[in-house]
């Protein structure tokens, strides 16, 4: 019995190596990229061009029954180590490549971080996967914490420590330190023995046909694309909007990390404490309200009013970061409730392919009004998608929900 309670955390712990490993990287292609590339002088229409790099993780539902079948064979171990560790390998080696290029090259710097993408949500669909079904329903919460905070750390070193690294050291050597962030997110899952499943693979294997068959997994889906369009519709433009107002990438890099790491995980805690006492539906509401006071303020300088631009820096990157872990933390608790635990690479997926797709879509339609409108426009926007989604929530499902 000792054994097992010592396992469990260490389990735990490795798990959340994982999430940093991922989020250090997508902090760094979806938060440091586009500030360096704005501060060399990328035009704000170019920038939208990155939200395409959400297309592996909006698509990977396609694939994601392929990867369970390969990943869980009947009547043998899961091969979730090794399907990480290759991931891993490519990483690195794209990594090594993209050293080579400069952030101002946009066409060979897409299709390096392509790879990176698609490389990163495959072996997502393994990580959630065994999230899922190697703990127990009790232990939902912490492996939810876990996901959520190494989520919001490996955002505070991709997108703060990363860029502060690039800004002061140089390209080469800022990615060097986000190819040593991985290795160190990555190695103790691979290196120290994991749970087994708590079931055995879905008869007949993982299928979509399977999942969206599931009532309660169609309205999980709508609940997503509601809430991820409310939150996350200007996310990628805070940071070249702080540019543009004067601000260093230094900065910009600090509030980040401090954003990430500190409130973020902050708000991750308190919104798992408010779920419990208060329920899915009133958490998401708050999130969103906090959400829409940013929107409000952003929309305020941008519209030229004489307002502080110190309370600006602190509202777009540690604010939004403490709202976003807030609601996200009651997000993903339902995605793992949700799941399947027979196939839950292929339920969890889902989920976050909505999640990525709402982002994808709203993040290059953002650059388009931005570029065309200014970020008045962007904002303006961005806030009545707030308001009008949160309406839907209410009206829709929040009986359910």
């Amino acid at each position: 019995m000792t054994a097992r309670r010592l396992a469990l955390p260490a389990a735990l712990g490795t798990l959340g190596g994982l999430y940093v490993t991922q989020s250090v990287l997508s902090g760094f292609i979806w938060s440091a990229l586009p500030a360096v590339m704005r501060e060399q002088g990328m035009a704000l229409e170019k920038l939208g061009f990155l939200s395409l790099l959400v297309l592996p993780w909006t698509l990977k539902f396609l694939w994601s029954p392929w990867v369970e079948r390969w990943r869980r064979p009947p009547g043998r171990v899961p091969r979730t180590k090794t399907m990480i560790a290759c991931g891993g390998g490519l990483v690195l080696a794209a990594l090594l490549a993209l050293s080579g290029q400069t952030a101002s090259a946009l066409a060979p710097l897409i299709a390096t971080l392509f790879v990176i993408a698609t490389v990163t949500a495959t072996v997502d669909i393994a990580c959630d996967g065994h999230a899922v079904e190697a703990f127990p329903p009790s232990a939902y919460s912490w492996a939810n914490m876990m996901q959520v905070g190494g989520a919001y750390i490996g955002a505070a070193l991709g997108g703060g420590l990363v860029l502060v690294a690039i800004d002061r050291l140089g390209w080469q050597a800022g990615l060097a330190v986000l190819a040593g962030l991985c290795l160190i997110g990555t190695l103790p899952f691979l290196l120290l023995r994991q749970p087994a499943p708590r079931s055995e693979p879905a008869a007949g294997g993982a299928s979509l046909r399977a999942a969206l068959s599931r009532p309660e997994l169609r309205r999980g889906l709508l609940i997503t694309a509601l809430y991820v369009a409310a939150m996350k519709s200007s996310l990628g433009f805070f940071g070249p909007f702080l540019v543009d107002k004067g601000f260093t990438l230094t900065e910009v890099g600090l509030y980040s990390a401090a954003g990430s790491l500190v409130v973020g995980l902050l708000g991750a805690v308190l919104g798992g404490v408010a779920v419990a006492r208060l329920g899915t539906l009133p958490v998401l509401m708050i999130a969103l309200a906090g959400q829409a006071m940013v929107l409000a303020y952003c929309l305020a300088v941008a519209a030229g009013m004489a307002l502080p631009l110190g309370p600006l820096a602190v509202l777009t990157q540690i604010g939004s970061n403490a709202w976003l872990a807030f609601g996200f933390v009651a997000l993903y608790a339902r995605f793992m409730q949700w799941s399947d635990p027979r196939q839950a690479g292929v339920d969890f997926t889902l989920f976050q392919c909505m999640d990525a797709g709402v982002g994808m879509v709203l993040g290059f339609i953002g650059g388009q009004i931005a570029g065309h409108f200014g970020y008045h426009g962007l904002f303006a926007s961005a806030l009545a998608c707030s308001l009008v989604c949160a309406v839907g929530i209410l009206r829709r499902i929040g009986d359910k929900a």
